[in-house]
């Protein structure tokens, strides 16, 4: 909780001074305050204090694998949500390849792990993430139309001052001797992976679409997989190149089969 809301916190300050830097005034209107709220606690506040303490469990790459199922999860939820993305029987192939692909990764924990039930709720707390993520990108592109930057802002001010009281309760956070690492680890996670993507994903999803905006997560178990291959000596087993496999599988047919339904109606 305290590494979610202090990236969380930093992502707000940034997001703050941009706004300030082009001449925008802070959000006034209650309609952006509370859809900003229930917005980024669904898509930030949840997952990132979620992703921190999976990534106790189980190492980067198996994290990232969970990661990359956002685009089959919003597939399925712009079903029921958008009336123009209906799911076809290859969407449905695309779900149940993915599918596959997690069941390959919690059937290769659970054989490491043996009875520790830590990893399988800390795969389970990923996925978690993951769903909040995805049902983030289906609420920005449905229900919110003010601007971006100020709904970015909303979203993590909102989620910081939601978390940070629970982080003083449970984890005691000034209490904590902190080295560099940690402090400029931080930063990054507040500046980059948070405040700018934040705010870059609010912008595409109201433009391009849910749907596009998951796709980045392709890179997700690649950049994953391979960073932690590289730096913390992650080993690259069988099990989990089946599972990217399946996934990727899963989201090319969902994506084809989008893409297909798009050229008829044109």
């Amino acid at each position: 909780m305290t590494i979610a809301a202090s990236r969380i916190s930093i992502g707000a300050v940034i997001i703050l001074i941009y706004l300030l830097m082009i001449g925008g005034k802070l959000p006034t209107h209650k309609s952006i305050w509370i859809k900003g709220t229930i917005i980024g606690l669904t898509g930030t506040g949840i997952p990132f204090t979620l992703i921190s303490w999976a990534m106790l469990y189980i190492n980067s790459g198996t994290g990232a694998i969970c990661m990359s199922v956002i685009p089959l999860m919003v597939f399925v939820m712009a079903h029921f949500v958008h009336p123009d993305e209906k799911m076809s029987w290859k969407g449905l192939i695309g779900i149940i390849s993915g599918i596959l692909g997690i069941l390959v990764l919690f059937y290769d924990s659970l054989s490491v792990s043996g009875s520790d039930n830590m990893v399988i709720y800390a795969l389970s707390g990923m996925l978690l993430a993951s769903l909040g993520y995805a049902m983030a990108n289906i609420m920005v592109k449905k229900y919110v139309k003010t601007d971006p930057i100020s709904t970015s802002f909303v979203m993590l001010t909102t989620s910081a001052l939601l978390i940070w009281p629970l982080a003083f309760i449970y984890e005691a956070p000034l209490s904590v001797d902190y080295g560099n690492i940690e402090i400029w680890s931080i930063v990054y996670l507040g500046v980059l992976p948070t405040g700018i993507t934040t705010m870059v994903a609010v912008i595409a999803t109201q433009k391009a679409g849910s749907t596009f905006v998951s796709y980045n997560t392709y890179l997700i178990p690649v950049v994953g997989v391979l960073a932690g291959y590289i730096f913390l000596d992650e080993a690259l087993k069988q099990a989990t190149l089946l599972s990217i496999f399946f996934i990727a599988i899963g989201i090319f047919v969902a994506q084809k089969q989008k893409k297909t339904a798009k050229s008829i109606k044109t």
